[in-house]
């Protein structure tokens, strides 16, 4: 992984270089400490395996600062062009991070 960043998350990229088309399989860490990403969306749908911990969620569906708990074992798809952020609570959260590339991040506007 690489180092932990300010909002807390640590990455690990296989099977695809950034900004490149083509399908990418990336290893993400969320630390534990309520470290969440601000609200954004991708360009294309991204399928998530939790692998372990605690991964919350949250979307354009949910009210603000509210978030779906998905503990290790479970399976979320981002759909492409959907508001969404997420990140870990009380516990660290190692997500399993596939789906077509280029994976580009868009911060939402907040309202």
């Amino acid at each position: 992984m690489e180092p932990v960043d300010a909002r807390g998350r640590a990455e690990r990229c296989r099977c695809w270089r950034s900004g490149q088309a083509g399908v990418y399989a990336v290893y993400t860490k969320w630390t534990k400490g309520d470290h969440f990403s601000r609200p954004h969306f991708h360009p294309n749908d991204r399928y998530i395996a939790v692998l372990q911990g605690t991964w919350w969620v949250g979307s354009a569906q949910n009210r603000p600062r509210q978030h779906d708990r998905n503990a290790a074992g479970s399976f979320v798809t981002h759909f492409g062009k959907q508001v969404h952020w997420d990140g870990a609570k009380d516990e660290d959260a190692v997500l399993l991070i596939m789906g077509e590339g280029p994976a580009t991040s868009t911060a939402a506007e907040e309202k």
